[in-house]
């Protein structure tokens, strides 16, 4: 018998070759070995168009040209903004890929990854794109593209705008995600705002917020955005230019700060923390504490969930339904409003196609006037969608609406209606649907946003929230209303009378915000969240005096308002002490503060002394304004007159144009109160990269206008560019010359993929190529490729006595993919190979040959939910059938079925058991091999007798590890059946050092005990598990079981196990096994 043995060669083109072995492995086999992993599924096919603005490609699909105007212009006033305060020209022209929705913006092809409820908008590096969706509301839409155009203009300052020249100019600049994102943040609104102030609070009075080394995830945004807020007051608005210009020019962010501020990264996060806790702690003694005047129905830091939102009281009040991730998914839950005893769980959310999401952030859930049913909008599949769930037996009714989003839904309390926002592609409005009819009626129809719907006691009226300001006239808007020009930021309340079908505003507060309105149980009253001090607060306001006053003083936001319907009892969301948690007031109409307006925060209050004295100087100019008018000329009996704006400049000089947003004082004075709207910043010696002239060619757009100003419409045509071109040589003592090239193109939108590589060694024959493209643009993903590659190996029966020998692998592959949702797929593959064995040693020996033909199907089912390193609870798994016919006298014929079962169990905060079961059958003529023992990627890996089941050619192309067993070498046992069952226990073994002991690589280290069995066969009636030899021991059963740790060191995810063997008499001694890759 012929073994193959392993040839250990210190090079490094080991390295690349097995780099490029990967790439071959995922372009070529993962089609007939299907991967796990949750699915983008695209329901729609997109027919693309692009605008093309002086330095932006906007790119948008059908029905979505308006949204694709609006972003052209907001995009290109950002850039300005960005331009001006920063003090550098991009270089490069940015694509934006505009959608008309979430629903549409989770179909994408730009980005790889799923993009979930919450994610606003992504920029990738390959291309410097920006995606994007329209989710209803211009002020937000902006916002995302003002944030994510900060990241593509970084992108263009530092990497040169992609990938590709990061590799080839080598550049090593990387930022933290609280740099990256919290400039954007502060970049895209001007600074701070008052909902990052709330956060903030919360963060610094429950003394939650770490210094900025030790801030990821959602407080990157929140932390970084306050910092660089701190530094521009502290500091100057102007030094933050400095900054980034330094960034550059040095390579290295501390450097930079050191530079500009005198002071690293440390010793200004103290600083910053310190005037936090200046400016927040004060609070505690002016406000209230949500424990002081409500009752708590939740309490995230009591094992309820992270996230705790949008109540609906029962009409009697005694019962809240509301949406929590207390079991990790996010689901709906419907609780004792006194006890706050869970009664039961309602619907499971994100693990079904019908509930994929529950709309967290602008959720619809609420009772029907009985109190039996319960409405809820969701995302289902394809579209939004409203369900009517029995809240006794569960049994659910899915409404015919369709909408490109649908949020807020209400039931009306006396007849079978519900009113409910419904969005397209370039609106929000409020709509009504008639159960019983099954009947639509539209009651807005324009493009403000329109949110937050809910109807009044008698349900002849409904209130909601909105930015239309002044357009109370659902007809009168005007012909040429452009909402480029409009002032989309302060959203006030509203009334429509159903009967009458006429809308009052009733809430008119400059700055201000106000939302989710709930009415008394006799009419004439309602309670309303407003953050006209600073902090979102609820409101009582007498519908027929027009009174109001506050009943809330607290020191944390309040959203999300439910009301019984008597009136006695009001349940809400609040942020607190890092969570989000339910609460509920008892006679909330009852509540006097003794007070008509509640302290500002220190936030709001500097805005207000601001704009005060900026209205001061404004009334001193318009004063010096009306006494200066000089007649120059009496031509014609016609007077011409100077007029001077707040800075004295003449406005009638046309070669000067007014940078202000907002008029005051009609067209003569004006001021500039937007913080989000910067003023141009001069230019200082300190800034070493100031404004270049633009690369012309690049920018010159010309004949992209219509006569009315908006851009032409073009048609998108595929036109490929590189995403990555790499190449590399040296030089080994075995092979020679060795070279790597890896190439990998696209369109813009991502539809349309090819991937190339070639790992050369001498010549052809001795090198690795592959070819693939992949056609994504449609539900069904198609991919073709074609390959060759060759390895050598030692074979005979000694290492001194063994011959070299040539694999060659020819070969071309058809994989199909088809999404049944985002966790069910069937995923096909029909590959064709040619395989010849060549002796190296011994050229007289004939070549062999193998042809085959290797068809394989398998049903994919995942809906995993990701922890640190790898999934933390729900269920996965894969069936996969394959085989192949024989072909011509020499072809072999065999046919496999293989299974792998892992489900994960949530036992508390990052502590998992893990049971995976893993099987596999095959039989005909040439039975497949499975080898087992060892784990994924071992690094110091050892193979039994230094041998790995080669034997016949067929067993080079179809021999398949099993793995892990840990504490076994690599080929233990070999055969054509196996069964494998792995548990492990996961667990913190540092969590808690992350705030200041432990650097960023070392953060999270996970703890491990495991246990593995498992066995390999051939022939089942010699299968003997167990033996009594000597006593009661294992015999073909493999058993192991030791400890580990998870971590990852430079970016990558390392594993340390330390395993024992048990034959159920004694322990092995303990093998240490090092590998790289995350858990299963």
């Amino acid at each position: 018998m012929e073994i193959m043995k392993l040839i250990k060669i210190s090079s490094p083109g080991l390295l690349i070759r097995s780099f490029f072995a990967a790439f071959l492995f995922l372009a070529v086999s993962q089609n007939v070995f299907s991967q796990f992993g949750q699915n983008k599924v695209q329901y729609k096919v997109f027919d693309w168009k692009y605008l093309q603005s002086q330095h932006f490609d906007v790119y948008f699909n059908q029905g979505g040209e308006f949204i694709a105007q609006f972003t052209a212009v907001a995009a290109e006033s950002s850039l300005v903004s960005l331009e001006n305060n920063i003090g550098y020209g991009i270089k490069n022209r940015i694509p934006i890929l505009v959608f008309n929705s979430h629903n549409e913006f989770q179909q994408n092809n730009a980005v790889d990854e799923y993009l979930s409820e919450g994610i606003g908008g992504v920029t990738e590096l390959f291309k410097n794109r920006i995606v994007v969706p329209f989710e209803g509301d211009y002020d937000k839409f902006r916002h995302v593209i003002h944030h994510e155009l900060l990241h593509a203009y970084m992108n263009d300052l530092y990497y040169g705008g992609s990938i590709q020249n990061i590799i080839s100019q080598n550049i090593a600049l990387q930022f933290p995600g609280w740099f990256s994102e919290g400039m954007a943040e502060y970049q895209s609104l001007g600074g701070m705002d008052k909902a990052n102030d709330m956060f903030i609070r919360d963060a610094v009075i429950y003394e939650y917020l770490p210094q900025l080394d030790y801030i990821d995830g959602y407080l990157s945004y929140r932390g970084g955005q306050s910092f660089f807020s701190w530094l521009a007051d502290e500091y100057g608005k102007e030094k933050i230019g400095d900054l980034m210009i330094q960034i550059k020019a040095l390579g290295d962010v501390d450097e930079g700060f050191i530079d500009v501020y005198n002071l690293g990264i440390e010793k200004l996060s103290e600083k910053w923390h310190k005037s936090l806790k200046q400016t927040y702690w004060p609070d505690i003694n002016t406000r209230q504490e949500l424990n002081d005047f409500a009752m708590r129905l939740t309490d995230s830091r009591q094992g309820d969930g992270f996230y705790n939102t949008a109540p609906s009281i029962s009409p009697k009040g005694d019962k809240v339904v509301f949406i929590s991730n207390r079991d990790d998914y996010f689901s709906v839950y419907i609780a004792d409003i006194k006890s706050g005893r869970i009664i039961k769980k309602l619907i499971g959310g994100n693990q079904t196609a019908d509930f994929e999401e529950l709309h967290l952030l602008t959720p619809g859930l609420c009772w029907s006037p009985n109190g039996k049913k319960i409405a809820i909008s969701v995302k289902s599949g394809a579209k939004d969608a409203i369900y009517i769930i029995d809240a006794e037996s569960g049994d659910e009714q899915e409404l015919p609406i369709e909408f490109d989003g649908i949020f807020s839904v209400d039931w009306n309390p006396v007849n079978n209606s519900l009113v409910l926002r419904g969005d397209n592609s370039r609106q929000s409005d409020i709509w009504i649907y008639d159960l019983k009819l099954k009947r639509l009626e539209r009651v807005t129809n324009d493009l403000f946003s329109d949110i937050d719907p809910k109807w009044s006691r008698d349900g002849k009226k409904i209130f909601f929230s909105s930015d239309r300001g002044i357009y109370t006239n659902l007809n009168e808007i005007p012909a040429d209303f452009d909402m480029n020009d409009y002032d989309y930021k302060d959203k006030d309340l509203y009334v429509y009378d159903v009967e009458t079908k006429t809308l009052t505003r009733f809430t008119e507060d400059k700055h201000a915000n106000e939302s989710s309105v709930v009415s008394s149980a006799d009419g004439k009253k309602v309670l309303y969240v407003s953050d006209r001090n600073g902090i979102d607060n609820i409101w009582l306001r007498d519908l027929e005096s027009g009174e109001e006053r506050p009943i809330t003083n607290s020191i944390d936001p309040i959203s999300l308002l439910s009301l019984s319907a008597d009136g006695k009892r009001l349940a809400f969301t609040s942020l607190n002490r890092g969570g989000y948690d339910i609460f509920y007031l008892d006679n909330p109409f009852d509540i006097d503060l003794g007070m008509k307006e509640l302290p500002n925060t220190p936030f709001v209050q500097k805005r207000v002394d601001e704009f005060n004295r900026e209205k001061t100087f404004a009334d001193s100019m318009k004063t010096i304004a009306d006494s200066l008018l000089n007649i120059v000329s009496d031509t014609n009996g016609t007077k011409e007159y100077f007029t001077l704006d707040s800075s004295g400049t003449n406005l009638n000089d046309s070669s000067l144009t007014s940078d202000s947003t907002k008029s005051i004082y009609g067209n003569e004075v004006s001021l500039n109160l937007d913080p989000d709207k910067t003023d141009t910043i001069k230019q200082t010696p300190s800034q070493r990269l100031k404004l270049k002239e633009k690369n012309k060619s690049k920018f010159q757009i010309t004949d992209n206008t219509n006569p009315d100003g908006s851009y032409k419409v073009n048609n998108y045509k595929i036109k490929f560019s590189p995403d990555l071109v790499y190449s590399n040589a040296n030089y080994s003592s075995f092979y020679g010359v060795q070279g790597l090239i890896q190439m990998a193109f696209s369109d813009v939108t991502g539809d349309h993929r090819i991937y190339a590589a070639l790992s050369a060694v001498l010549d052809l024959k001795n090198s690795d190529y592959a070819f693939a493209y992949y056609y994504l643009p449609k539900r069904i993903d198609y991919g073709i490729s074609a390959y060759h590659s060759a390895r050598f190996l030692l074979i005979g029966p000694t290492l001194g006595n063994s011959q070299l020998y040539r694999y060659r692998t020819v070969g071309t592959d058809l994989s199909v993919s088809y999404p049944l949702s985002k966790f069910n797929r069937i995923d096909g593959a029909l590959s064709y190979n040619h395989l010849t064995k060549e002796n190296m040693d011994n050229p007289l020996e004939p070549t062999q040959k193998l042809d085959f033909v290797m068809p394989a199907i398998s049903y994919v089912h995942d809906n995993t939910l990701w922890g640190y390193t790898a999934p933390i609870k729900g269920t996965r798994y894969n069936i996969t059938l394959l085989g192949t016919p024989k072909i011509g006298s020499n072809g072999v014929s065999f046919f496999s079925a293989i299974g792998d079962y892992r489900t994960y169990f949530d036992l508390a905060d990052d502590y998992t058991f893990v049971l995976r079961l893993n099987g596999g059958y095959s039989f005909g003529k040439n039975p497949q091999r499975f080898y087992i023992g060892g784990t994924e990627s071992w690094i110091n890996y050892e193979i039994q007798n230094d041998e790995l089941p080669i034997e016949e050619i067929q067993d080079f192309a179809f021999s398949t590890p099993v793995m892990p067993l840990r504490g076994y070498n690599y080929n233990t046992r070999s055969g054509s059946k196996f069964a494998l069952m792995n548990a492990e226990f996961r667990f913190p073994l540092f969590r808690y050092l992350i705030l200041g002991l432990l650097p960023f690589g070392f953060q999270n280290i996970q703890g491990v005990l495991f246990a593995d069995a498992g066995s390999v066969w051939s022939d089942n009636k010699k299968l003997q598990l167990f033996q009594n030899v000597n006593g009661f021991q294992t015999k073909d059963l493999l058993l192991s079981m030791g400890i580990g740790t998870r971590l990852f060191f430079l970016y990558f995810p390392m594993k340390l196990d330390i395993a024992w063997t048990y034959d159920m008499q004694k322990f092995s001694q303990p093998r240490y096994m090092i590998s790289i890759g995350a858990d299963f």
